[in-house]
């Protein structure tokens, strides 16, 4: 054997004790990938905590767009609500880590457009934890955590994945896109809601734009319930709206809300934020997302570490925040 290789596997031995002997930083996310069936790369990436024990596995599953989840800045709170976990990111189709739209709602690759879609996003999602499922790394427990378009794969994921908990921020969930569109959007807008879902609904595969996605996307939500899907599984959700959200109205998350208590089911605690808006910022400007977050994370330590049953009686799961 050369001096040469003896060198190079000296090397690959001491980083690989390197890696084992101290614990791994909370700050620089791991890159993978992984091939879809058409053959396609999806992005992931994972972060590990200061610690080597066995870890749960947040999932973030980040808003619109088609900026990576690893540069995305909410992201980096949002891992602060489980710091003993290990976090998962699996970027969006046709989204590379690389990447760096100047507007992440408009420069977009074409791959992008033609493919994402929520389903699309929940299928790589299932793909990706199927393929850590035997890592030595995890402890089993899963939570799950989505915000605005992210809460809407949550959704679909909690009965596909059966987490110890699922945080939905932002998202309503309650109603359809074609219940509310309406109200979102401006006036000459609103005037040709009805015609362009009727199109989406026509043409399912079609990748003409509107609204920022394809027809494709639009086909894949406009009629569905997202509550509907979340209520397939018995896992403890937590569910954030504010009152004054713009993107998710609070009428969808207080639907998603009742829903719950209509079918006399006690999973889901609702925190409604009145005068907050979609990243929880009040009517005087100040933004109270940290704090927020701080609280889902004591949510969570209750529900998932510490081991809480997950159902308790509606008069404890339902607040309203004053």
């Amino acid at each position: 054997m050369s001096l040469y290789r003896l060198k190079v596997i000296k090397i690959v031995l001491i980083n690989i004790l390197l890696v084992y002997s101290f614990p791994m930083a909370h700050a620089e996310f791991i890159k993978n990938t992984s091939k879809r069936q058409d053959n396609s790369t999806i992005y992931w990436s994972l972060e590990f905590p200061a610690h080597n024990d066995p870890r749960g596995l947040l999932l973030i599953a980040q808003g619109s767009g088609c900026l990576p989840a690893i540069k995305n800045k909410t992201v980096q709170q949002v891992k602060t609500i489980a710091p003993s976990f290990a976090v998962l990111l699996v970027e969006k189709y046709g989204v590379t880590h690389a990447d760096g739209p100047n507007d992440q709602f408009k420069d977009c690759s074409q791959a992008y457009v033609a493919n994402h879609t929520v389903e699309q996003r929940t299928r790589d999602v299932v793909q990706i934890v199927d393929e850590l499922k035997d890592s030595n790394w995890w402890n089993g427990k899963l939570v799950l955590f989505g915000g605005s378009e992210g809460g809407d794969v949550v959704a679909r994921l909690a009965s596909r994945l059966n987490p110890d908990a699922a945080v939905v921020f932002s998202s309503g969930l309650g109603q359809s896109f074609a219940e509310v569109l309406k109200s979102l959007v401006p006036p000459h807008v609103a005037k040709e809601v009805d015609a362009k879902l009727a199109y989406a609904r026509a043409n399912p595969e079609s990748v003409e734009v509107w609204g920022g996605n394809s027809m494709r996307w639009w086909a894949d939500v406009v009629d569905r319930i997202p509550v509907n899907d979340l209520m397939d599984s018995h896992a403890p959700v937590l569910l954030i709206q504010g009152t004054e959200d713009k993107s998710s109205p609070v009428s969808s998350g207080r639907a998603a809300r009742d829903a719950y208590a209509s079918a006399g089911r006690c999973e889901l605690t609702y925190w409604e934020y009145p005068g907050y808006d979609h990243y929880m910022t009040d009517t005087n400007a100040v933004n109270h997302r940290g704090e927020v977050f701080e609280r889902i994370a004591g949510w969570i330590k209750k529900t998932v570490i510490d081991g809480a049953p997950g159902c308790m009686s509606d008069t404890k799961k339902i607040e309203i925040n004053q």
